[in-house]
C-alpha cells in the first residue's frame, strides 16, 4: 500500500483532499472486533466472578468500546480539502469548516515523545492551533521509507498547490 492509498489522497481538478488517519481504519476495526468478542467472554465468566469483578470488567470494556467508537466516528473520517480555486483549506468531519487560506498556511514538524509528525497551522499562531496532516514517524528504516513516500506523494503536491516549496516554512 503506497502513501496515496494510506492517506486516501485524491487530486481532482481544483481540489486536493486526504485523510491523515485513514490507514488506522483497518487496525481499529480489528480492535473493535476484539472488543465485541470480549463481551460474550465476560458474560460467560460472570458466574465465576464476584459482582464487583464483573462490574469492573464491564466498566473497562465500556470505556474501551467508547474510546474506539469515538476514534471510528470522529478521528478517522477527518478530511482536509485544499481548494485551489478559492485558495482555502477546509477540514471536513460532519460539516465542512474553513480553517485558513493558502496565504496564512505554514507547515512544520511537531516532535512528540520520540516521534514526529507533519502539521499545518496559521503563520502567526501555528503552535497554538495546528492540524496534524500525517501519521507519526520515527527513526526506524520502515518509518523513514514511509515518510519519504508521504513527502513525495502527499506533502509535495499539497505544498505545490499552496505555493510553498518543500523546505521553505
Amino acid at each position: 500500500m503506497n502513501a496515496a492509498d494510506r492517506y486516501k489522497f485524491t487530486e481532482f481538478g481544483n481540489e486536493i483532499s486526504f485523510m491523515p488517519n485513514y490507514n488506522f481504519l483497518k487496525t481499529l476495526v480489528w480492535w473493535l472486533g476484539l472488543g465485541i468478542i470480549a463481551l460474550p467472554v465476560i458474560i460467560y465468566f460472570m458466574d465465576k466472578m464476584s459482582a464487583d469483578q464483573f462490574r469492573t470488567a464491564l466498566i473497562i470494556w465500556g470505556i474501551y468500546m467508547i474510546y474506539f467508537l469515538f476514534d471510528l466516528f470522529f478521528r478517522i473520517p477527518v478530511k482536509y480539502i485544499f481548494n485551489k480555486s478559492e485558495k482555502r483549506i477546509y477540514r471536513k468531519l460532519l460539516f465542512t469548516k474553513k480553517i485558513m487560506s493558502f496565504d496564512e498556511m505554514t507547515y512544520f514538524i511537531n516532535e512528540n515523545n520520540g516521534g514526529y509528525f507533519y502539521a499545518i497551522g496559521k503563520k502567526r499562531n501555528q503552535f497554538v492551533k495546528s492540524y496534524r496532516i500525517s501519521n507519526y514517524f520515527s527513526n526506524s528504516k520502515i518509518s523513514e521509507k514511509r515518510e519519504e513516500e508521504y513527502i513525495r506523494e502527499v506533502l509535495c503536491p499539497v505544498l505545490e498547490a499552496v505555493g510553498i516549496s518543500f523546505g521553505q516554512r
